[in-house]
């Protein structure tokens, strides 16, 4: 067996062992216990049938949420989610303990212009802050919700809705602002269950 194919073979056991070593780590959580994955620190808020909701505290570097439109599915804030955050996520704990799951971009004030949208990591809405608050604490600074709060017809591109850190949802009237991120994730059952 040449070097090659026998360091392949190692990197994939230590993947094996540093996976299970998660798992070990995160067997037994239940709503509102906190966990670290990909060096942030997340909350489970619920726990489905799919997967466990986890909210991550507010990213360390703040981002505008895009430089021309408040449309989700468009933004450069889920490009980055979806891309280069997705990957260190799947990195520590494999492609197949982060699951899809469904968006949908209504506006604050009701317009369905934007339609829905299938992230792998994504924000809350002003509809999932409600029905979480109760486990979400006030936080140090400003953070992105990905509901507009309104949409081109109603001629509102770039207004977006955000969370102050007293916890109230105010209008921002640019989405080019940097502001606070925090990441929402469906993780796999697989992760915190024992077999």
């Amino acid at each position: 067996m040449d070097l090659e194919k026998r360091v392949e073979m190692l990197e994939k056991r230590i993947d094996k062992l540093e996976s299970e070593k998660m798992k070990e780590k995160l067997t037994g959580l239940k709503v509102g216990d906190y966990f670290e994955v990909a060096g942030t620190k997340w909350r489970i808020l619920d726990i489905k049938p799919c997967g466990y909701v986890c909210l991550s505290d507010v990213l360390e570097e703040r981002k505008i949420f895009d430089s021309e439109t408040n449309n989700w599915e468009l933004s450069s804030l889920r490009e980055y989610l979806n891309n280069n955050f997705y990957k260190k996520i799947v990195d520590e704990i494999g492609e197949e303990n982060i699951l899809p799951f469904g968006r949908d971009l209504l506006s604050l004030d009701g317009q369905n212009e934007y339609g829905d949208c299938t992230d792998y990591v994504s924000l809350l809405s002003v509809d999932d802050y409600r029905q979480y608050r109760k486990l979400i604490p006030n936080n140090e600074q400003w953070w992105w919700l990905l509901t507009p709060w309104s949409t081109p017809c109603n001629g509102y591109e770039v207004q977006g809705s955000v969370v102050s850190p007293s916890g109230f949802i105010f209008n921002c009237f640019n989405c080019n602002f940097n502001i606070g991120v925090r990441p929402l994730c469906i993780f796999s059952p697989n992760l915190f269950e024992s077999e």
